[in-house]
């Protein structure tokens, strides 16, 4: 089948990657034949910008600009300065770090795409294996009190996430976007930051309608930019709410990207 896809937006974890770096073979020969067709291709992710740049030379992707932090920034690769960068409000960022010492939660800090965490313990490790991105120690995070963190994530047990991402989501209503990236993580972000609100400023940015837009997902974060993408595509593994929102749902859990690029892209 053949549309009019110019552009395609992609999350990494649980999309086209598994098992935090492996790109199953028919994922990366769907991209490239894409962009041989003369379609883009953007990475779309909640990683760090420095962690989704990793992947650009193996994809080929060099001169498209990274949508990253859930939204919060795109940036070209090898720039140093951001095309959009929606951070935190201090106001907001100060009550975030200071909810988090008053409950003990793990509370990752994300500033000038540097990742400051108060100590290392599992979810440090867990996140740096996941990434490739290194901590570094801050000690008492409060001391970034005045500071606009890019986002801040709080990990938990997976079990315990959907009502602690409940809690979160009514204590900061529309004052934040909360959502949820991983099965253990939960992230705030400054509310107008989304993965929908970057695409779509992506494809203003590029003279793009969203009907000429795909974008690909599997978790909650990911909500956003299927629903405005002219064609929204969630993984089979995907959360049921953003399965629901889709427009197709390919069979393959590991190769759904080239399954999706198969029937829209030809």
């Amino acid at each position: 089948m053949s549309t009019s896809i110019k552009l395609i937006a992609l999350d990494l974890d649980g999309t086209l990657v598994h098992d935090a770096t492996h790109i199953p073979e028919a994922n990366l020969q769907a991209v490239r034949q894409a962009m041989d067709r003369g379609v883009m291709v953007a990475i779309a992710t909640g990683r760090m910008h420095s962690s989704a740049e990793s992947f650009v030379s193996r994809l080929g992707l060099e001169g498209t600009p990274l949508i990253s932090y859930n939204g919060a920034m795109v940036r070209v690769p090898g720039d140093p300065q951001p095309l959009l960068h929606v951070p935190v409000p201090a106001d907001l960022a100060a009550e975030i770090v200071q909810h988090a010492v008053e409950e003990w939660y793990h509370l990752n800090y994300f500033l000038d795409d540097v990742l400051y965490v108060s100590h290392m313990d599992h979810w440090s490790w867990l996140y740096h294996r996941r990434t490739g991105n290194f901590p570094v120690l801050a000690g008492d995070l409060r001391r970034f009190a005045g500071r606009t963190p890019t986002k801040l994530l709080i990990a938990a047990k997976p079990e315990d996430v959907p009502a602690l991402l409940a809690k979160e989501q009514a204590r900061y209503g529309d004052r934040l976007y909360v959502t949820r990236s991983m099965p253990e993580y939960i992230e705030f972000l400054n509310p107008e930051a989304s993965k929908g609100a970057a695409l779509r400023w992506l494809a203003g940015h590029l003279g793009l309608e969203r009907e000429q837009v795909m974008a690909m997902g599997d978790m909650l974060n990911d909500l956003p930019m299927i629903e405005w993408a002219g064609i929204g595509v969630a993984m089979p593994e995907a959360e049921e709410l953003v399965r629901a929102a889709a427009d197709f749902v390919p069979q393959s859990a590991e190769e759904g990207v080239a399954e999706a690029i198969a029937k829209f892209v030809g």
